[in-house]
């Protein structure tokens, strides 16, 4: 294992990577992340409104447990706290209640009414619901006011009972005339005298410390309430959500770990610029537009030895990658540098190189290939130069820069694999090499589930991949390298599209563009 760098430990390097992969797979996930959260707020939102509304209203009653039972032991209290719990929603307590509560009946008070204890301040708490906050108060009230006198009225009857049967044992002392009874009878009497006591202060064990008020709130069916719970509560399982995705089905999280995984040098990195606010899009396109700068000039640089015309395979590892906008942005830098470029639309299954330009479909590549021998013969001149079509490049009052030609993919084909692999494809290129320009842009399928553009890598001089970070799995990129091991032209390299950019005011300045545009292409 290599030394660390000097001043700069291996922990917090790999703390780093870590971090720059959660975050990219929440960038990635960001609109699964905003719908799960928009949709499970919103159902809450919508069905705390649906809800009728529900008012809790509470009572407090605090037990004396010396008065009640003559010492202080937390067990006995815990035992005598559960069986007030238990007594408060007893059937003979709600019965009481429901009779003195207009509309209300025992099973329904039931469901309506709890009760809670509290062993460290010795308080049972009533709690009572009711879709209005008078009822709730209202029917709070009534239960522990019931349970009280409930309580306090089979005190006394058990006192009551308990001393006329020490009276009736006095009266069989006295009837018996027994030796003994002068002994127990003033002892019986004194009993007597202390049930009498206790008979007149029964019940005051339990005293109703706090009555309930109307609540000014509900305490069920809060629309703002519930939605702020499910708007976090949504927000970290769609964060869970998106994290999981991203380990089932990894991505690349930068250009460098493309290139790498490729095994190929990263050209350019492009931002991804639809969809953003005006001011930041503004910025953004000229961060694209140099970078488009910056990989014409890479490619320059590359291929400055090499004869005219160069011809560039441009494609990519799955649909929707951008390629055919890389292909067009491309060809435009090196128009406008001065070169002489011509675009061909070699994607005959799904062409879209001609809406970037702005041009109908018309007379394209698949009928000159239709045209062209089988065995290799040369495209008919006369089509070929009806088929190529010069794009305007600059503006009114400017001198032209350069050159910019396109063949269209023309009219659609029934096998447009058979006519891009067959010698037809492989004769029209070799003819389009003795025309006067200095690059050839071929903008061609991706290279995985389609043969198109491996056949047409060997017709080329250089292939130039495009991937967007975002459209990748890592799957997808194991599978691309093998693809590029087996072509016989190894690629020039990676344009990446999806890479973070640095915001500058350098890149305000506006470039001019061969046309205008504002489709993004596969």
């Amino acid at each position: 294992m290599p030394p660390p760098v000097r001043g700069q430990t291996q922990a917090p390097a790999e703390e780093r990577v870590e971090v720059r992969r959660y975050l990219g797979a929440l960038r990635r996930s960001r609109w699964l992340i905003f719908g799960t959260v928009a949709l499970i707020t919103g159902a809450v939102v919508i069905a705390s409104l649906a809800l009728p509304k529900s008012y809790l209203a509470e009572t407090s009653i605090v037990l004396d447990v010396q008065d009640a039972l003559g010492q202080t032991d937390p067990e006995s209290t815990r035992r005598q706290l559960a069986t007030v719990q238990t007594l408060l929603t007893s059937p003979r307590v709600l019965e009481s209640a429901a009779g003195e509560l207009e509309g209300e009946d025992p099973d329904m008070l039931g469901s309506q009414v709890s009760s809670q204890a509290d062993p460290e301040a010795n308080i049972i708490t009533v709690s009572a619901t009711d879709d209005t906050p008078e009822g709730a108060a209202r029917i709070a009230n009534t239960v522990s006011q019931t349970f009280l006198a409930e309580r306090t009225r089979f005190e006394r009857e058990r006192l009551a009972g308990s001393r006329e049967q020490l009276e009736e044992e006095i009266t069989n002392l006295e009837n018996a005339a027994s030796p003994s009874a002068q002994v127990q009878i003033p002892a019986l009497r004194d009993r007597i005298s202390q049930l009498s006591v206790s008979e007149g202060s029964a019940g005051s064990d339990l005293q109703l410390v706090s009555e309930a008020e109307a609540p000014s709130a509900a305490n069920s069916s809060r629309p703002l309430r519930n939605g702020l719970l499910a708007l976090f509560g949504s927000l970290f399982l769609a964060v869970l959500l998106a994290l999981g995705r991203d380990q089932f089905s990894p991505r690349i999280n930068g250009p460098r770990e493309l290139g790498r995984a490729l095994e190929l040098r990263v050209l350019t990195g492009v931002p991804y610029v639809r969809g953003l606010r005006r001011r930041r899009a503004a910025v953004m396109s000229g961060v694209e537009a140099e970078a488009y700068e910056t990989l014409r000039a890479s490619v320059e640089l590359a291929l400055r030895d090499d004869p005219a015309p160069r011809l560039l395979l441009m494609t990519g590892g799955v649909h929707g990658e951008g390629k055919t906008t890389a292909t067009w942005r491309l060809a435009s830098a090196l128009a406008r540098s001065g070169q002489r470029a011509l675009l061909v639309s070699a994607d005959l299954r799904v062409p879209r190189l001609h809406e970037l330009a702005g041009l109908p479909i018309g007379l394209g590549l698949s009928d000159i290939l239709a045209m062209i021998d089988w065995e290799g013969g040369e495209p008919d001149r006369e089509i070929l130069d009806r088929a190529i079509i010069e794009v305007t490049s600059g503006g009114p009052g400017k001198r032209k820069r350069g050159r910019l030609d396109m063949i269209t993919s023309g009219t659609k084909a029934k096998d447009p694999g058979r006519l891009l692999t067959a010698g037809a494809m492989a004769a029209f290129l070799k003819y389009i090499r003795q025309l006067d320009y200095d690059y050839v842009m071929i903008d061609a399928p991706p290279l995985l589930g389609i043969v198109d553009a491996q056949v047409l890598a060997r017709h080329v001089d250089h292939v130039i991949l495009v991937n967007r970070l975002d459209r990748l799995t890592v799957d997808n990129v194991a599978d691309l390298r093998q693809t590029l091991d087996r072509m016989e032209v190894a690629p020039l390299g990676v344009v990446v599209i999806g890479a973070r950019a640095e915001v500058s005011p350098y890149y305000m300045t506006r470039r001019p563009a061969i046309v205008q545009t504002g489709a993004e292409a596969n």
